[in-house]
């Protein structure tokens, strides 16, 4: 007579949990059975899923008691483990005896959900302080003419120096100052996200650390408008950053897919890599953040044509342009708790000099409902951080501002129409001067603090504006010195997206940059390069036409 498959069943399982026996034997009687007899046993029974196993194992010290085993069939063992299959009697003795659960292991918290200010604090001078420094100081020949002025020398005559004379404005080029910097500041910022602080902490981090390489780091002058940059834009580029990094990083992942989790959130965010690296979370498999994923999160890609036209020289330039837009979360939710819980990135990379034609970024900080009674519309006054790069032919303008703006959202026969219209305070902005050259560190523009103001509609059909129209100006006074002038500044621009796809369109765009710029500067002051003579510094009005042809795919 064959085994019966049940039989076998039990002896793997006895063989998988490595309990050694030398005999079977029979309940009550004590009497040793054979394979054969237990299959025959095992055939005979009234009902094989009342069988008892009683396992006694040689290692006390690993099974401190016996386990005892019900064999159930699998789509009767209810999830309320009430073990329906069996008889009353039975069912009540099992529930008495055996526990279905394991001890939990002792609840990790994970890094984030703490703060940890030595280690911030370490990541704050190594990263953007020790490291930048260093590759400065000693990475460049500083006995070459080239290398302007030897800012990395510092001493204690340095540092004295920077604290009584205080702030000023640097000299430094368009992109250092409005680019780099908010990437620097980004790293500060990181320092205490990656480390338990939540947004307003981490950018004291950004502005602490821009104030110490700007009064202990440099020989120059601390200048205000890095402070400035590095803190404000370096918090919003930096919690920009921070969520992406934890979005595509999944602390439930193993293996390959872990690894690659990791090394796209190391390259978003490298602060937060390092930490957990050091921290040993890169490997640990752990629940991610609630929050990690937003209700809504657009990824899109578009590729066209732009035609910029120079008022001065009534040149036209055709470029082709590459953007990326991120929106993160509802914008148009009123509900919000965290800064950032919404924001929007731009970026756009021009086949024409310079490559990085502009970047963009926006969060909301907070945000009030209105409870308007208005059928179908929803009303909220939002304030957000802003941070605005343009740098092309035709318009330089960076700045730091914060926007207090009433946006409503209005259903109209299955559409939906978005509105905006705010004012802007502008800590510090920055656009071209048509007279001033520094010639030792190549500043060509004025930066100063200003007000503005912005308005936007747009008419949604699904996830896509069909039409857009927006609106921004923004007026500068200038204190960077020579501070002899102001700048009215506006920007444009009125979209037409046909959708072809769920996920694709053709756009048309038509807009505008226009700078009209007021000079006073005191006659003589500025001369001609060439022949040392003065030179006239009437005002300026200059605006820039745009074009623009392109493609767009929607990616997540």
């Amino acid at each position: 007579m064959p085994i019966n498959k049940f039989t076998l069943f039990i002896v793997i399982v006895l063989l998988f949990a490595e309990i050694k026996f030398s005999t079977a034997q029979e309940a009550g009687s004590g009497k040793n059975l054979t394979l054969k007899e237990i299959s025959d046993k095992i055939s005979k029974a009234d009902n094989v899923n009342k069988i008892k196993l009683r396992l006694n194992s040689d290692k006390p010290d690993q099974y401190s008691s016996s386990i005892k085993r019900s064999f159930l069939k699998a789509d009767k063992l209810s999830d309320d483990k009430k073990f329906e299959s069996l008889s009353k009697k039975s069912a009540k003795y099992f529930d008495n005896k055996i526990s279905t659960s394991l001890p939990k292991p002792d609840k990790y918290i994970p890094w984030e959900s703490t703060k940890h200010f030595g280690l911030a604090v370490f990541d704050e001078l190594f990263f953007n302080i020790a490291i930048p420094w260093t590759l400065a100081r000693f990475g460049r020949d500083w006995d070459d003419p080239g290398q302007g002025e030897r800012w990395p020398f510092i001493g204690f005559q340095s540092i004295w120096s920077n604290l009584q004379n205080g702030w000023n404005y640097d000299g430094d080029n368009f992109t250092t100052n409005y680019f780099a910097h908010p990437f620097g500041g980004n790293l500060f910022y990181n320092s205490g996200r990656a480390n338990g602080y939540n947004f307003w902490e981490s950018s004291a981090f950004a502005l602490a650390g821009s104030y110490i390489w700007e009064t202990f780091m440099e020989t120059n002058q601390p200048a205000i408008n890095d402070w400035v940059n590095t803190g404000m834009n370096g918090a919003a580029f930096g919690e920009i950053l921070y969520r992406l990094s934890t979005m595509v990083t999944d602390n439930t992942a193993r293996g390959s897919h872990r690894v690659w989790t990791e090394i796209a959130g190391g390259i978003f965010n490298p602060v937060r890599f390092f930490n957990r690296l050091v921290t040993g979370e890169i490997s640990r498999v752990f629940p991610n953040p609630d929050w990690r994923k937003p209700d809504k999160f657009d990824l899109s890609l578009d590729a066209g044509t732009r035609v910029l036209t120079n008022d001065s020289s009534k040149n036209k330039q055709l470029e082709g342009l590459f953007e990326m837009t991120i929106k993160y979360g509802d914008q148009y939710d009123i509900n919000h708790t965290t800064p950032f819980s919404h924001f929007h990135y731009n970026i756009a990379i021009s086949t024409q000099s310079p490559a990085l034609t502009s970047m963009q970024a926006w969060g909301s900080l907070f945000t009030i409902p209105l409870r308007i009674k208005e059928k179908g519309a929803k009303h909220a006054l939002e304030t957000t951080l802003n941070y605005d790069y343009y740098n092309n032919t035709g318009f330089i303008y960076g700045n730091a501002a914060i926007t207090e703006q009433l946006k409503s959202k209005f259903k109209i026969k299955g559409l939906n129409l978005h509105t905006k219209i705010g004012v802007r305070l502008i800590p510090i902005g920055g656009t071209s001067d048509d007279y001033f050259l520094d010639s030792t560190d190549g500043r060509n523009y004025d930066m100063g603090q200003g007000l503005g103001a912005t308005g936007k509609i747009a008419l949604h059909d699904g996830g896509w504006e069909i039409f857009d129209l927006e609106y921004t100006m923004d007026y500068i006074w200038t204190q960077s010195e020579p501070s002899f002038s102001k700048h009215f500044l506006q920007g444009g621009e009125l979209k037409f997206q046909l959708p072809l796809k769920d996920y694709f369109v053709f756009g048309v765009g038509l807009g505008y940059y226009k700078r009209k710029s007021y000079y006073d500067y005191p006659p003589g002051f500025i001369k001609d390069p060439n022949t040392g003579e003065a030179k006239q510094t009437p005002d300026v009005s200059f605006q820039t036409p745009i074009v623009r042809v392109y493609f767009r795919t929607r990616i997540l």
